[in-house]
């Protein structure tokens, strides 16, 4: 691999984690309830990124590239799960705007710090999945990172090119949980209204996910 293929795969890897998707609504959703959540949110997510990568750099890239069938199998499994955490989140945030409105102070993580050591995994695994069903991960690595990668470039580039870029990811959304962390007050107040707005925003990326998906399969078919 050249330096200037190297240079363009970062650029294209900064630009894909940096803009908005399912992976920072999770983040923003979760990162209110306490910094920990947040952080291990990120992790999680950070986690999901790796096994794409690593899958990526062992050939699931080229592997979907020549299978078409195997990227509309993830759309479907990823959007029927997207699907069913948007409709989990939509309706948690309608009936926290039924319930009567708690007073938010700057103590507010007190008592999710609590729930903190019961919660971690959970985030974590929210995380995790929300990566695996994402279909900028999906797409990204099974088309993008795809162009860049190839068989006989050698350990050391595959090396250099997963360290690389899983450290720019952890350093970008462990950061941005931790900035949403110091927006919590604020955030909090509208708790309820960022579980809706998250709920709708996975429910419209599984439609067109399964969209995507179910058109694939006419096409398999045909």
């Amino acid at each position: 691999m050249a330096i200037s293929e190297f240079i363009a795969l970062f650029a294209v890897w900064i630009a894909a984690i940096v803009s908005p998707g399912p992976d920072l609504v999770q983040i923003i959703r979760l990162g209110v309830r306490s910094r920990a959540t947040g952080v291990w949110t990120a992790l999680g997510i950070m986690t999901g990124n790796t096994l794409w990568i690593t899958g990526s750099l062992l050939g699931l890239s080229a592997l979907i590239s020549t299978y078409p069938g195997i990227l509309v199998i993830l759309q479907l499994l990823g959007g029927a799960y997207l699907l069913w955490m948007g409709g989990n989140a939509t309706r948690g945030g309608l009936a926290a705007r039924r319930q009567a409105a708690v007073p938010v102070t700057r103590e507010i993580g007190a008592g999710a710090e609590r729930d903190t050591a019961t919660t971690v995994l959970q985030a974590w695994w929210q995380g995790l999945t929300t990566n695996l069903a994402n279909p900028k991960a999906v797409l990204f690595f099974g088309a993008v990172f795809a162009q860049f990668v190839r068989p006989d470039m050698g350990t050391g580039w595959a090396l250099a090119i997963a360290v690389i870029l899983i450290i720019t990811g952890v350093a970008w959304f462990v950061g941005f949980a931790l900035g949403v962390r110091l927006l919590a007050v604020n955030l909090v107040r509208n708790a309820s209204v960022i579980d809706i707005v998250s709920g709708v925003v996975f429910i419209a990326l599984a439609l067109f996910m399964l969209c995507e998906g179910i058109m694939g399969v006419g096409e398999w078919l045909a």
